[in-house]
């Protein structure tokens, strides 16, 4: 952390003299300096520098064009330059560099109420007490990041400002039923009649606002547990009717024992994946979303044969485990469901055609660990993915380097050396994120990295965006990507030194899947990032 402070330093002394010989500063100029100082100083623990910067900021107003006379600013920056001149460290205990873990096992939380200064409140509070939380601000964004990221419980305000909360409820209601997704309502009106038809539409409770912190997380961790007891009773899934993935893994151990007693001579396992899925809920909605995936399950049980196992393994991806079949058995098999898809047309559309990529493996003598077999499978089925989707692929050896596993850019836009040279100094000691091949990126300002040739087909992308940037904001690049690039395999994390309700609104709205506030934790960054990404990458 030494050399970061003193580059905060240096960057003081050098704004502070290059400020001398202007004959003004435009007060958003002041509001900049500030806001970056502030975001700096304290993710490297300079609180000194943070507090004073805060103070400063609260002075000035953001986008004022107001010019500022040297007798006027120079007393703003002079508190700053002691720490400058007496190059005084306080004490700070370095993070640790060793690798981060990743820990999909945190329970994501989704908020959903357009009180942003409450949800912020209610976000931080999870993720204080080890949850992980996303924030929807309307009734159409909840719905996107329901069915997007899957969360384990729901927390959803009654009045919402595109359709209240009652109205949403009915929309995610049946989904929640399939998954057994707690749905929370919340409500600063608790009356009789609000509290009625909320649980007959299926809320699982209605919790008063404001809420009471000793007994929220106990009622959380409660709701969790249940669900936690239905999803280890459950076989099935509700929404297809395929076997779940916890029967698969089951029926798995049992092939393999058949195998050791000689009963099967082989079986092969096939990963399937919807192709562009996230396109079918953007362009026809949830409800025919939800229609594709019972149609794709209806038609590959027409090609199964009797033995034949049919499995829901998560999200969009299917697997057919096929006892006593060779790979090329298990390719024509693919090739059949594809014939039968390309002919029928989604329930309830005219046009929606199905179309997948799959990954094969075949399983032979001594079979190994199930996760082992998935794993394989799944090599596979990103290489029929690289090569043009649509498409199945049986895996070889060479699938085992790197390419096989994907590759997933991390790209952060900053004005702000210091906190680019932080990232940029975690994410070089590690070689993969989310199971992914890292490549990094750093770009100065907005401008640079819109005019870069950053996009790369088939990656995964992990944009992390400063909010406030000379030339182009973070807000304008984000509504770029998001106009320009299809979503599914690029993430957007804000970067922003406030919780102001305008900032945080705006990028939501626009499309972020997170923000974070400076000054940040860098280790708790990365473990944030990769959760998203072992959610939505994986």
């Amino acid at each position: 952390m030494e050399k970061y402070k003193q580059m905060i330093y240096s960057r003081i002394e050098s704004t502070y003299e290059g400020w001398l010989t202007a004959e003004y500063i435009r007060e958003k100029e002041l509001y900049r300096f500030f806001h970056n100082i502030k975001g700096t100083a304290g993710t490297i623990g300079m609180s000194g520098i943070h507090d004073t910067a805060e103070e400063k900021l609260n002075l000035l107003a953001e986008d004022s064009e107001r010019k500022w006379t040297q007798k006027e600013w120079k007393p703003l920056l002079s508190e700053l330059l002691p720490y400058a001149a007496v190059e005084e460290i306080e004490p700070v205990e370095e993070e640790k560099l060793e690798e981060t873990k990743a820990e999909p096992s945190v329970p994501l939380i989704l908020i959903i109420d357009d009180d942003v200064e409450f949800a912020a409140f209610l976000k931080d509070l999870m993720e204080d007490n080890g949850y992980q939380a996303l924030i929807a601000l309307n009734g159409e964004k909840g719905i996107e990041l329901y069915y997007e990221f899957s969360p384990r419980l729901v927390i959803l305000d009654y009045c919402l400002p595109d359709a209240d909360g009652v109205e949403l409820l009915a929309q995610i209601t049946e989904k929640a039923k399939h998954d057994f997704t707690p749905v929370i309502m919340l409500s600063a009106n608790a009356t009789q009649e609000n509290r009625i038809k909320s649980y007959q539409l299926g809320a699982m409770d209605f919790l008063s606002k404001p809420i009471q912190r000793e007994l929220f997380f106990p009622f959380v961790e409660n709701r969790l547990a249940l669900q936690e007891r239905i999803w280890t009773s459950a076989l099935q899934d509700e929404l297809t009717g395929a076997k779940n993935r916890k029967f698969m893994i089951g029926e798995m151990k049992s092939l393999k024992e058949k195998m050791e007693r000689s009963e099967v001579e082989r079986f092969t396992l096939m990963l399937l994946d919807l192709d562009h899925f996230k396109k079918v809920n953007d362009t026809y909605g949830h409800v025919i979303g939800d229609e594709a995936l019972r149609h794709f399950v209806r038609e590959l049980l027409k090609v199964s044969g009797p033995g034949d196992l049919v499995c829901r393994y998560g999200g969009e991806e299917f697997v057919l485990v096929l006892p006593n079949t060779t790979e090329a058995e298990a390719y024509r098999t693919s090739e059949r469901l594809r014939t039968l898809l390309e002919k029928e047309a989604v329930p309830g559309t005219k046009d929606l055609k199905i179309q997948f990529s799959a990954g094969l493996i075949e399983v032979l003598g001594e079979a190994p660990h199930s996760e082992e077999i998935l794993e394989k499978a799944d090599k596979a089925l990103y290489a029929a993915k690289k090569s043009g989707r649509n498409s199945t692929l049986s895996y070889h050896s060479s699938m085992e380097d790197s390419a096989g596993k994907g590759v997933v850019h991390i790209i952060i836009v900053d004005d702000d050396i210091v906190v680019r040279d932080i990232i940029r100094h975690y994410i070089e000691r590690r070689t993969e994120m989310a199971g992914k091949v890292i490549r990094f990126h750093s770009y100065q300002d907005g401008a640079a990295f819109l005019e870069d040739e950053w996009y790369v087909e088939g990656d995964y992308f992990f944009l992390l965006l400063d909010g406030m940037m000379p030339k182009i904001d973070g807000i304008e690049v984000l509504k770029q990507v998001r106009e320009k690039y299809e979503k599914e395999n690029i993430l957007v994390a804000m970067l922003t030194a406030r919780k102001g309700e305008i900032e945080v609104a705006r990028a939501l709205e626009i499309g972020a899947d997170d923000y974070m506030v400076k000054p940040f934790r860098v280790r708790e960054v990365m473990a944030r990032m990769e959760r998203l990404m072992e959610r939505v990458f994986s």
